[in-house]
Order: structure tokens, then sequence, then C-alpha cells
């Protein structure tokens, strides 16, 4: 009878022993993203470099940070940013002229729910091939998000995709959401050129947005530009309460100190819309397309938005459907040229 308690008692703590090391085994550890603390060039040094399948003569590459650990099992959030014109005139472009990269430090990556993380996605446009964000590079940025989707599959929540970007990125973002609605969850267009039709945002009715734009802009007009748009997000999106306006004036650094430009307004998502102290963002007032006023406290940035919306995307690939026409072509030519042109004054005066 003693022997049989032995043996008994040592397959009980062999078979607790084995169970444990599956449970341990399907949790898998957590990946621990680097403190602000350790400064910008640290935190870029947490990204990988990738490219896309081929699609309409382009393989856009980008850069971008997984939250994956060893034997991870949870399925993560993707926040893709669009730079604007000059920052992509290299490979890895789009990251080094970047701030995102703070948003893959452990005090961002904390604040997502539940999983505790998120995929942080930069793509490239190729302006080294004279190509600024324009509509001949949707397909070829759907496909990199597909090729991105198909690489890290098992580990991406495909129905929490986001979406946006600064001035011509910002552009871009609408571009794309517009043609693939059914990909994103939201979208978060900074200072974003260009104007949105009705049908535009009848397209996006059940994606939520986000936008952000100065009244002293000197690129993008408030009145012409962002006020038509956004009285169509009132109008027409299914869930107002998950879209927003945030309308500054003088943008500032996240330290207090001046902005660059009242444009450049990809600075203000640095530390998820609040200041380095961790304080609600002067000189901005935000609302919903009820007419609501939002007021912040942190932790309620953008990541706190982000995290309570979902798609029903199911991650099968759109087959192309962007057609640009021969004057449409034209027209991103001459675009492209004078975007060329613009980004050499900007390089020549210090502003990129």
């Amino acid at each position: 009878m003693k022997v049989f308690k032995k043996i008994l008692s040592v397959f009980t703590v062999a078979a607790l022993l084995v169970s444990s090391l599956c449970i341990g085994a399907y949790a898998g550890s957590e990946k621990t993203a680097l403190p602000l603390s350790a400064g910008i060039e640290a935190l870029r040094g947490q990204f990988e470099l990738g490219k896309s399948e081929e699609c309409n003569g382009y393989e856009l590459d980008y850069a971008y940070y997984s939250p994956v650990g060893k034997n991870d099992r949870k399925k993560y959030p993707i926040v893709i940013y669009l730079h604007g014109i000059g920052h992509g005139s290299h490979t890895g472009s789009q990251l080094d002229d970047s701030t995102m990269a703070c948003w893959a430090s452990q005090e961002l990556q904390s604040k997502w729910d539940a999983v505790g993380g998120a995929y942080i996605l930069l793509p490239r446009s190729p302006e080294d091939e004279l190509q600024y964000w324009n509509k001949s590079l949707v397909d070829p940025l759907r496909t990199l998000i597909d090729s991105f989707i198909s690489e890290h599959g098992k580990n991406v929540d495909t129905t929490r995709i986001f979406i946006g970007g600064s001035s011509a990125g910002g552009e871009m973002a609408w571009d794309i959401a517009i043609a693939y609605p059914e990909y994103f969850a939201g979208i978060y267009p900074l200072a974003a050129t260009g104007t949105r039709t009705v049908q535009d945002i009848q397209k996006t009715k059940d994606v939520a947005i986000w936008t952000f734009s100065s009244i002293f802009d000197p690129i993008v007009n408030f009145a012409v530009n962002v006020m038509p748009t956004w009285n169509y997000i009132q109008k027409y999106n299914s869930n107002p309460e998950n879209c927003r306006l945030s309308k500054f004036t003088t943008v500032l650094n996240p330290d207090g100190s001046k902005g660059d430009s009242n444009h450049r307004l990809y600075t203000t998502i640095m530390y998820d819309f609040f200041t380095v102290d961790g304080s609600p963002y002067p000189n901005v007032t935000t609302i919903d397309a009820n007419g609501n006023t939002i007021s912040f406290e942190n932790s309620e940035g953008m990541i706190s938005w982000m995290s309570g919306i979902h798609s029903s995307f199911d991650a099968t690939p759109a087959e192309d459907i962007t057609y640009v026409s021969f004057f449409e072509n034209i027209y991103i030519s001459i675009r492209n040229v004078i975007f060329k042109i613009a980004n050499f004054f900007q390089r020549l005066v210090g502003l990129v």
C-alpha cells in the first residue's frame, strides 16, 4: 500500500509538472518593450524592416515593431502610420524621421486593453522613385497590409487595424479607407491634404474616424478642407460616438515649446496625445460627431479610443479595384514633381 501511494504521488507530481509546462507553452511569454526613458534611437532599434509582395509594379517596404513574445498565442491590433512628404527618401527613412517609435515603448504598449500591446507598422512611399503617396499606390499599400497579415497572421487581430498619417500620408489613409473600408476599424488623418466627397464619407460610414487639424494650418484650410468633411461625418457615419475632431490653434511640441509649423500635427501624437509629463495636450478642443466635448485624463488618449473599436474584417485579401485614368496619371505625375520641388526647398531651409 505504501509503495502504491509513493507511485501515485510521483505520477501526480509529474502530471502537475507536465500540465504547468503545457499551460506555460500555450500562454507564452510577453515581450517587454523598452521604456520611453531609453530614448528615441533605442526605441527605433526595436523595429525590423520588411517588404510587401509586388502589386502594379511596386513592392513597398516597411518598418515594423512586433509585440509578440516567445510562444505567444495572443492576437494584437495593428496601428499603421503613413509619413508625410520628404520622409520616404530611402529604406528606413520613415522610421528615422518619425516619432512613432514611441508607440513601441513600454508605457504606450501597456495601454492596450487585454492584450497589452500592438504592432506598429510604418510603410514607405517610394519617394526615391518619384512616387509620393497617391491613388496609384492604394492597391500596393493594401497588398502590403495583406502581406503583413499573411506573415504575422496567427498573432494579428484583423478586427483592429487602424491607419492614419500626416499631410499627404493622411490623405493616403483616407484614400485606402475609402477604397477598402472593410479593412479598418478606425482611421486617424492628421492635417490631411485633399478633400472628401459625400460619397467618400458614405463608403466609410462604418469606420471610426478621428481627424486632427489646426485652424492656423498654412497648407490645409480648416474651413474649406476640414469642416465640410466633418459635417459629412456627423451626418452619415453610423457610429458618431466613435468619431472625433480635434481642432488645434497654435501647435506645440510635447515639451510645451512652439512647433515648427501648425501643419505638423504628427508631433502631437508622439505620446498618445499627451505631453511629456502626461498632461492633456494644450491648445486643442476635441468633440465627437454628436457634438459632445471630450476631455482627456491620462490614459484616455488615442490608444484608449482604438481599444474600444472593432471591425468585422476576416483577413480575406481583396481584389485590386483602384482604377487610375489617363488624366489622373497626368495629375499624379505633376503632383509628384511639385512635391519633389517642395521637398527640396523644405530641406534647404531645414524644415524636414
